[in-house]
């Protein structure tokens, strides 16, 4: 899913609009693999979020679930788009994104506001390039990817289907990530032990229709765990 920036050459044999999706996707990719750098992680949780994203998708397509919403979208856009979810994260000090111990209450505050700090970014890219759905995309992943189902979340504390459906999605994506994954500060939990967890917040920080989805997608999400692990 990501853009080839290794060699330019590569632009030169496209006609003018292949070339600029090329460029978007490379640009794209170069910036989440910044916000992952800084992050402390190797970049794989990119493509990990993005391929649950596309799993979730995929069956709701199928059992036509949300349609209302997805068929106005372009899921390819939608999958692109996904990348810039934590780009919030440039403006977080490093050694809040670093320590390796639990966060003081003032330092979760900081952290907090990466949600708010990424809509703020593409916001500025909006301003400087022609509309494009993927920067509308992007923003609402950024800004409410930490909102949870009952209102108990960040930034805004929207609750139900006032979360967009994209922040609803990312929400599960992001955690069961968030749980499986080593940091600074923890171990990876096993498969079945974030399942669970996740399982357990139906209704509560998740949205208990995609619950229900995520139930019957599971195993798959394990596979693209191990198929982009870390290292």
């Amino acid at each position: 899913m990501s853009g080839n920036i290794d060699n330019t050459d590569d632009f030169t044999n496209l006609d003018a609009a292949e070339a600029a999706v090329e460029m978007q996707r490379a640009l794209l990719r170069t910036m989440a693999e910044l916000v992952e750098f800084r992050d402390g992680d190797t970049g794989k949780h990119i493509e990990r979020t993005q391929n649950y994203l596309g799993i979730l998708l995929g069956v709701m397509i199928a059992k036509e679930i949300y349609t209302e919403i997805i068929d106005e979208w372009d899921i390819w856009l939608v999958s692109q788009s996904v990348q810039l979810h934590d780009i919030g994260k440039i403006a977080v000090k490093d050694s809040i994104l670093h320590k390796p111990g639990r966060l003081e209450p003032e330092e979760f505050e900081q952290i907090k506001q990466h949600a708010l700090l990424g809509e703020r970014i593409i916001e500025k890219i909006e301003k400087n390039a022609p509309r494009q759905a993927f920067l509308e995309h992007a923003k609402i992943f950024a800004g409410s990817h930490h909102e949870k189902w009952d209102g108990s979340g960040y930034p805004r504390g929207l609750s139900g289907c006032d979360i967009p459906l994209q922040g609803r999605l990312m929400a599960i994506a992001d955690v069961y990530d968030a749980l499986i994954s080593e940091r600074p500060y923890k171990k990876g939990m096993p498969h079945k032990d974030a399942v669970e967890i996740i399982m357990n917040g139906k209704g509560t920080h998740f949205d208990p229709v995609l619950i229900d989805v995520f139930a019957e997608t599971a195993d798959k999400f394990n596979e693209i765990a191990i198929k982009y692990r870390d290292g």
